[in-house]
């Protein structure tokens, strides 16, 4: 049977967060004429100063988490963690706010229902879990005024009054009421949400969440009803006016990546079409994360954690380039390091969107226009920055580049454009990655990124083969231990 998939599309739920956080910068200023209204009718002897000073530092935690969601390396189990925060603070803030006005017994106590509802309407989610922000929201009232009671003999008689209780009960329903109303209102919500995906068909395959979104398309998890396992599934929605161009490139990475069967490739299982344009490339379903993550959040890695990367790299690398098929975006985001029955350190090869095929007499098939670019500009070689062709060695130098990058957390050549990374080729050398990192390297191994990254093709090696016999020469060997070591690091960070 197929497991159970929530969506979990970051694109979503940043969006879910910035919409969420937008509101509640229009919904909490607007409460300022009401606190208005009590400090100078109702209850004249409330600072108002107080509710400003309140009004404005809420305004900021709102903005704060509203900024962080338009930051694309914000992971998003974060922003939706920041998201809980803030609207407990915002309850917090109004439970704070009544105690000027009645206490146990201020209409302010209302508030924190609103809260419930306006998070229920804004977010779909599972009722466990939205339990926990829930019950922080509605708790937030009883324990300021516990607090308020440990503090302050006028709150302690409050609670010891029995018309005061009865009336802090009646209101306290209604919070209670509106917490279970949204809790049940979200999972309604959410549930039709998971229902409505995993509805979707294509073929035999059952879409279950969004994964990723790429420059060609959507990819999705999917159940595959005839073989009975889980693919990644990646579609090109053409609908009635194709892009020819778009769909060459995405038959492309079906073509290419199909003839590579080396365990370090991305296995693709088939590839159609539906009838209302919707293309797809079955392939196998990962678990891990690419290199570029890896990195970022952890760390460069161990000089011998790199070479043992980069044998894997060479061998799907070796297998391409002998059917033919020159890669053109070799990078550490395309390269997703999984688990692969005890072994935690197995290297995948994605993305062959980009791919160059060449005809049995060497010849490149002409799916690109003359002058069109493909890659990345910090992993992109010098002539293919200049609009030549890519061939193996143009592999050899993003694979160089890739390299730097593992062992420094740097590009070697660094700028926001392309011309400004061929300005940085053309007029200075990096430095090699030991220098870079400012530690020691295993012999060779400095030379042998360097040797990857030289501005001319025919100063590198002349074969990913020549590469990974320099890469066995390298002392130092990535041991089990080792990996064990790191993995769990990573699972405790």
């Amino acid at each position: 049977m197929p497991q159970t998939f929530e969506v979990q599309d970051p694109e979503t739920t940043r969006h879910t967060v910035r919409r969420a956080m937008w509101i509640g910068l229009w919904i909490w200023p607007s409460f300022a004429l009401l606190d208005a209204y009590m400090c100078f009718v109702a209850f004249p002897a409330a600072p108002f100063r107080y509710f400003v000073v309140g009004r404005v530092l809420m305004e900021g935690v709102l903005f704060s988490v509203y900024a962080a969601s338009w930051r694309k390396d914000m992971p998003p189990s974060l922003l939706a963690a920041g998201q809980d925060m803030a609207f407990f603070l915002v309850a917090l803030s109004i439970s704070l706010m009544a105690v000027p006005f009645g206490g146990i017994r201020s209409s302010y106590m209302h508030g924190i229902s609103i809260v419930l509802l306006v998070r229920a309407a804004m977010i779909s989610d599972a009722w466990r879990r939205a339990l926990p922000t829930s019950v922080a929201i509605v708790l937030s009232f009883p324990l300021v005024m516990v607090a308020g009671m440990l503090l302050s003999p006028e709150a302690r008689a409050e609670w010891l009054a029995r018309p005061q209780l009865i009336s802090f009960a009646g209101n306290f329903v209604f919070v209670i009421a509106s917490a279970a109303v949204g809790l049940a209102s979200g999972h309604i919500t959410w549930g039709a949400r998971q229902q409505l995906y995993r509805a979707r068909r294509l073929g035999r395959y059952r879409l279950q969440a969004p994964i990723g979104r790429g420059g060609m398309g959507e990819v999705w998890l999917a159940w595959d009803q005839s073989l009975r396992r889980n693919v990644a599934l990646k579609l090109l929605r053409t609908g009635a006016t194709p892009n020819p161009p778009l769909l060459q490139r995405f038959e492309r990475e079906a073509q290419a990546a199909s003839q590579l069967c080396n365990p370090h490739s991305v296995q693709i299982f088939d590839y159609g079409a539906s009838d209302d344009g919707i293309h797809y490339i079955a392939m196998e379903y990962l678990t891990g994360m690419n290199l570029e993550t890896l990195v970022c959040k952890h760390g460069p890695l161990a000089p011998s954690h790199v070479v043992h990367y980069a044998l894997q790299i060479c061998a799907s690398l070796e297998e391409a380039h002998a059917a033919g098929v020159i890669h053109r975006d070799v990078k550490p985001q395309n390269l997703f390091v999984t688990r692969v029955g005890q072994d935690r350190d197995v290297i995948k090869l994605l993305d062959f969107g980009v791919a160059r095929l060449r005809t049995p007499v060497g010849r490149a098939t002409p799916l690109t226009q003359a002058g069109q670019i493909f890659g990345t500009p910090g992993f992109l070689a010098p002539e293919v920055a200049w609009g030549g062709e890519a061939d193996e060695r143009s592999d050899l130098y993003s694979f160089g580049a890739t390299l730097y990058f593992l062992l420094t957390g740097v590009v070697p050549y660094d700028g926001g454009t392309l011309m400004e990374v061929i300005q940085a080729q053309l007029v200075r050398s990096t430095a090699p990655p030991s220098e870079r990192r400012g530690e020691p390297f295993p012999a060779g191994l400095d030379a042998l990124v360097l040797r990857c990254l030289e501005h001319r093709a025919e100063d590198r090696f002349e074969s990913v083969a020549e590469l990974r016999q320099a890469l066995e020469q390298v002392p130092g060997q990535w041991t089990l231990a080792e990996a064990e070591a790191f993995w769990r690091s990573v699972e405790a960070g």
